[in-house]
């Protein structure tokens, strides 16, 4: 056996039904190895207090490294989590990267708001025009997608604008090519009718205005809703008093309404007192 030329490699992952090891040489070419009875009682010979079941179960496959790439994580986190080097993660994210660049494209050629004299434009159109009114660098900007659910994706763009750093959100859907801003600063970047953005101070004494609006009176609100009861009620015995129309009903003074009428009045009409 010393004669004999040997390579040494190095575990990958499990395969996803875990019926196979998947080993790599120094060349990163890949290689499996089935799971069977001879390999699981040699390594049960090797194994201590189960470390090495740990170590399979936290190797990601090929599989989890595209699903975390497309939820917005980076070759380097993924490659944080695997504890393997960031060319191995490479060759799987580079589809993936690519993935989220198109449906990025595509958001920008969507609809940025509902059409007016019969065109909509597009968001690039009105992102651009927005950022080169605020002079921002196009340095600056950035643009990146990921999917956070089945169909459901997340556009952002980030860029610097008057020495603060911006970010804005739109949810996305490809298939419909429908967009939506998912934040406040989507929303101004997107909305026409609004020059200016509101700082921090401004945010919060609208906030302030808003709250200091009194609420309306409830005892006023349940006055007026008696009276509405009362006039309906007694404008029904007026005109069952004189077997008719209703009696005519006196005028408010000075635009105020009629006191509200007693219980004599209900019953036996508005002129009987005692």
């Amino acid at each position: 056996m010393s004669d004999l030329e040997t390579t040494d490699l190095r575990l990958v992952a499990v395969t996803p039904e875990r019926s196979h090891l998947v080993l790599e040489d120094d060349d990163n070419r890949q290689f499996r190895v089935p799971i069977d009875e001879r390999l699981a009682v040699a390594l049960r010979d090797r194994r201590q207090g189960g470390q090495l079941e740990i170590t399979l179960e936290s190797q990601l496959t090929p599989r989890d490294i595209q699903t975390r790439i497309r939820a917005g994580a980076s070759i380097v986190e993924v490659a944080a989590a695997a504890g393997v080097p960031e060319e191995r993660i490479e060759r799987y994210a580079v589809p993936v990267l690519a993935e989220r660049e198109h449906v990025v494209d595509q958001a920008k050629l969507a609809p940025a708001r509902r059409a007016s004299n019969g065109s909509a434009p597009t968001l690039i159109e009105v992102v651009e025009k927005r950022l080169a009114a605020q002079e921002v660098s196009d340095e600056s900007v950035r643009w990146d997608g990921w999917r956070s659910e089945e169909t459901r994706w997340t556009v952002s763009l980030t860029y610097v604008a008057a020495g603060h750093d911006r970010t804005a959100r739109w949810t996305f859907d490809p298939r419909g090519r429908v967009l939506a801003p998912d934040d406040a600063e989507a929303q101004w970047l997107v909305d026409e009718t609004r020059t200016a953005r509101d700082t921090p101070a401004e945010a919060q004494t609208r906030l302030r205005r808003l709250a200091s609006v009194p609420h309306p009176d409830s005892d006023a609100i349940d006055r007026a809703a008696s009276d509405q009861v009362y006039d309906r009620e007694a404008d029904e015995a007026d005109k069952a008093a004189s077997g008719g129309a209703p009696a005519p009903r006196p005028a408010a003074r000075g635009g105020r309404r009629p006191a509200v009428p007693s219980w004599d009045d209900i019953m036996f009409g508005s002129k009987r007192r005692d």
